[in-house]
């Protein structure tokens, strides 16, 4: 432990490689052992010099792995020895040697009060197979080294294999109301990542929340892969086997190869989740959540995600969600080049449905929250901006309202229901999830009509291909492409992942 007047030392780590390299250990208490044992595991040629020595240390000599010299130090005793331990019970005696030492350039360690002198300190060590973890507090406090050491030590025991974990849930197995409450966003989203970061045998994850699933994507233990602590962590305890996934493995591998392809999605073949996934794995790496084996298993899946569009992408519309809702309004006999659409949000989805919409609708009002969008010039007099501030404001010129914003709970609500024009049908479509439209708004009148994610879904599955043939040759060419995910998995094993 150091005391008041001694200052921490900015060591230099290394790894000091001593096999078949001379070594002294003047002492032969338990301290001493421990060093003993260090250099030995190291590969070192160990000698002793001591008048006296523990039982452990006695069995250790008997065995002939390390010489023994009964007496007390000498300054001789160092000579051709790489490093030198002062592990005596005399303090005066390791000051002796540490001085005998320095006057031949040797380097040399005090494991008593003299340590603040010495050349070097033993940091807290721990071993699981090829990897040596090393703790050190600078001599500050040796305890808490010890204890950060154990700590990791259970750690490392995890990590004899890395398994590929996908726990969620999505439009296939709960319905928008369901779904809701499960979604991470906002402060829920930062405290389920700092939850999963406090668990051993989770070595990397990441968070996928779209409007159509949210879920963990994990790199874990196999121990952690078999006990329910992330389906626990996201709320899914008691949830029926139907209500949620939880796959690992060629599974997991296959369905995220299944989802970056957008065959899982509403809109199977859509594009927009693919770089939804990287903004989850780039949050993830920003975070310190997720490292190379997420990027890996992430780069491979949208290899493989690529293949699956170039073969299957002709027999699918190919729709995204803007271009669906358009569609599905059309369908429902909406005159658009006389109407007036409001469309709340400027992100992604938003931009695509004020880029879309614009060849078909009389007007477009687009309202932002924070950040201003820009509008080409050729859009002045089509387009008209609005802050949701104002939102109200403008509402009873709407005959469309079409919300895609990333709001944690409802913008459109009862509040608003004065402001609504009640004299004509009017057509709210909420793309949102958590819902950014408040569901009561469609008892408001039989002339208000509130359509969400659930609603698209059921009309657009009417109109599609067989889904069952095309999910059979999305499955047949991630079985073709196995190898990509046992090469990760395999490298992780031997030891030869990307650092």
């Amino acid at each position: 432990m150091m005391t008041e007047n001694q200052q921490p030392h900015n060591g230099f780590p290394i790894n000091l490689f001593m096999e078949d390299r001379p070594s002294l250990v003047a002492g032969g208490g338990k301290v001493a052992l421990r060093k003993i044992l260090l250099l030995l595991d190291a590969g070192s040629q160990v000698a002793v010099v001591s008048p006296d020595v523990c039982k452990e240390l006695g069995h250790l000599i008997e065995a002939g792995r390390v010489t023994h010299t009964v007496r007390r130090f000498k300054d001789h005793d160092v000579d051709g020895a790489t490093i030198v331990y002062a592990a005596t019970n005399s303090r005066g005696v390791n000051r002796q040697i540490l001085d005998c030492c320095r006057e031949k350039n040797i380097l040399c360690c005090c494991v008593d009060g003299n340590w603040a002198e010495s050349d070097f300190t033993t940091p807290a060590i721990t071993r699981h197979n090829q990897l040596t973890v090393s703790v050190s507090s600078r001599g500050n406090d040796c305890r808490q080294s010890k204890m950060v050491k154990n700590s990791l030590s259970r750690h490392l025991r995890m990590m004899e294999e890395a398994h590929l974990v996908v726990v969620g849930t999505d439009h296939n197995c709960l319905s928008v109301e369901e779904r809701e409450p499960y979604h991470l966003t906002g402060h829920r989203f930062e405290r389920a990542g700092f939850m999963i970061m406090q668990l051993w045998g989770i070595h990397e994850f990441m968070i996928l929340n779209t409007c159509n699933r949210v879920e963990v994507i994990a790199v874990v233990s196999e121990e952690t892969a078999k006990n329910g602590i992330l389906r626990h962590i996201m709320g899914f305890t008691n949830f029926k086997e139907d209500k949620f996934y939880l796959k690992t493995d060629k599974e997991a591998f296959e369905h995220l190869s299944l989802v970056t392809a957008g065959m899982l999605s509403q809109t199977p073949g859509e594009n927009h989740i693919t770089a939804q996934l990287k903004e989850a794995l780039e949050t993830a790496k920003q975070r310190g959540w997720a490292g190379n084996m997420t990027q890996e298993w992430i780069s491979s899946a949208l290899h493989v995600s690529k293949l699956i569009k170039n073969q299957v992408s002709p027999l699918l519309h190919n729709y995204e969600i803007e271009d669906l809702a358009l569609r599905y309004l059309e369908a429902q006999g909406r005159d658009l080049a006389n109407s007036t659409i409001m469309l709340l949000g400027a992100g992604v989805i938003g931009k695509g449905l004020v880029n879309d919409s614009l060849p078909k609708v009389g007007k477009v009002i687009w309202c932002y929250h924070v950040n201003k969008p820009e509008t080409p010039k050729e859009w002045n007099g089509k387009v008209e901006l609005c802050t949701f501030n104002d939102m109200k404001n403008r509402i009873t010129e709407a005959d469309i309202i079409i919300s895609a914003t990333d709001a944690p709970g409802h913008i459109l609500h009862m509040a608003h229901a004065p402001f609504f024009n009640q004299e004509r049908p009017i057509m709210v479509i909420d793309l949102g999830m958590p819902r950014n439209i408040d569901p009561e708004l469609d008892d408001l009148s039989s002339d208000v009509t509130v359509v969400d994610l659930d609603g698209l879904k059921y009309w657009y599955r009417r109109e599609l291909t067989d889904m069952n043939d095309i999910l059979s040759r999305s499955r047949k060419i991630i079985a073709d492409n196995q190898d990509l995910y046992e090469k990760i998995a395999s490298s992780f094993k031997s030891g030869n992942a990307a650092e």
